[in-house]
């Protein structure tokens, strides 16, 4: 082991010693997807968990103090939104993003990707195509086909260790059905932020033909140093009117388990489409009263941790880059601007995708998100999950090297 990476010599990476992210949390008393569910998946309790999309960390002060007040009070039936939920979340895209929302513009769901459903039940029709732009988490292509829409690919392309948009290939893909595009902004997995030029683009391309875009914006406030994001739907008053955006603080502030998101769009067409679906089933009623406490103390009062936040993952990034460029420098690590991922390119160490998930997990006990089922160009990847204490990503980094060495 480097002497770097022993534990005893961890404090020294962060100036005035002890970081709050370094808390390495006793798995005794918490039960997650990410950890306890692997274990139990498996039956390793040695298993390093770096796959499910949370963070190991515990969420700011403010919001446990908001949920400990919730809790406190004992009253626990259907939550009304007031105003202070409302301009928590309006302060919040405009002092971060300058993105001026309306109170009116301003819906809910449990997740990102149930929010997704009513929207495509209402706006497309079965048989319609609805585009996407891979590789991209996995739920995006299920979700079109569960709808009996037919899904269409728009891999992203390489243009150096850069993801971008390929246009040339997206205009090749539109036909008469082309009803929708689900845009993911940051994207996940490749962490880019993508630029004003490139969604001005794209809002010009969907404008022209009346594709409506769905906008995942979870990821919009995880922005490393450098990078700035910009709301798709702030693009132009012509792009507002073709978008609905999908987020939630449940990314940036780990409150996944919380199940409370945001939908937003201008257009009362797209918002009464949404409203109408949701009457299905009824699942717009009610809703996440810790979900709704825990979002507007996240939006409120929450900016510093965010900062502190992105530093210590800022740096996870750049420990983590070394590394592998010290000890296995045959993995391609692409840069991030975005998310608390490393998109990484293992391909050059020749295990196929179809035996990744048993050489990581059975043979050296580490937990990763594979890149073959993220679709196409996700094949020889993987995804590493370093929001995490430095502790945990060390020893996951010496499990890599055993693995690939």
């Amino acid at each position: 082991m480097n002497s770097l990476t022993k534990p005893e010599n961890i404090s020294s990476l962060h100036q005035g010693g002890h970081n709050e992210f370094d808390e390495i949390p006793d798995r005794t008393l918490i039960s997650t997807a990410k950890w306890e569910m692997e274990f139990e998946r498996t039956g390793n309790r040695n298993l390093l968990g770096f796959g499910t999309a949370d963070m190991d960390f515990r969420s700011a002060a403010p919001i446990a103090a908001a949920l400990e007040r919730t809790a406190k009070i004992g009253h626990f039936g259907y939550p009304f939104k007031q105003a202070g939920y409302y301009d928590a979340i309006i302060g919040f895209y405009k002092r971060k993003f300058g993105w001026d929302i309306k109170r009116e513009w301003i819906s809910h769901s449990t997740g990102i990707y149930p929010s997704m459903r009513p929207l495509i039940d209402q706006l497309t029709e079965p048989g319609d195509e609805i585009i996407y732009q891979s590789p991209v988490h996995f739920q995006f292509r299920n979700i079109i086909a569960a709808g009996r829409r037919v899904p269409v690919a728009n891999p992203l392309m390489k243009r150096g260790d850069r993801y971008e948009i390929d246009f040339d290939h997206l205009e090749s893909v539109v036909s008469p059905r082309t009803r929708m595009l689900l845009l993911c902004n940051p994207h996940n997995p490749v962490g880019r932020v993508w630029t004003h030029e490139e969604l001005k683009r794209l809002a010009d391309f969907c404008v022209q033909r009346n594709i409506i875009v769905l906008s995942d914006e979870v990821y919009c406030g995880l922005l490393f140093k450098g990078h700035s994001f910009i709301p798709f739907a702030s693009i132009s008053p012509e792009a507002s009117m073709i978008t609905v955006t999908l987020t939630s603080a449940s990314k940036m502030f780990n409150l996944t388990g919380l199940k409370h998101s945001q939908v937003i769009t201008e257009s009362p067409r797209l918002m009464a489409a949404y409203l109408e679906g949701l009457k299905q089933d009824a699942s717009g009623y009610g809703g996440s009263l810790f979900g709704q406490a825990a979002a507007e103390a996240a939006y409120r009062d929450c900016d510093d941790w965010l900062d502190r936040l992105m530093e210590y993952v800022t740096e996870n990034y750049h420990f983590a880059s070394e590394f592998f460029e010290r000890e296995l420098p045959d993995i391609k690590v692409y840069p991030m601007e975005s998310t608390y991922f490393m998109w990484l390119d293992i391909s050059k160490y020749g295990i196929g995708d179809a035996e990744m998930r048993e050489y990581f997990e059975q043979k050296h006990e580490i937990v990763l998100n594979y890149g073959i089922d993220l679709g196409i160009g996700g094949e020889g990847h993987i995804r590493f999950n370093i929001g995490t204490p430095r502790q945990l990503l060390i020893q996951g980094l010496e499990r890599m090297k055993q693995a690939l060495s």
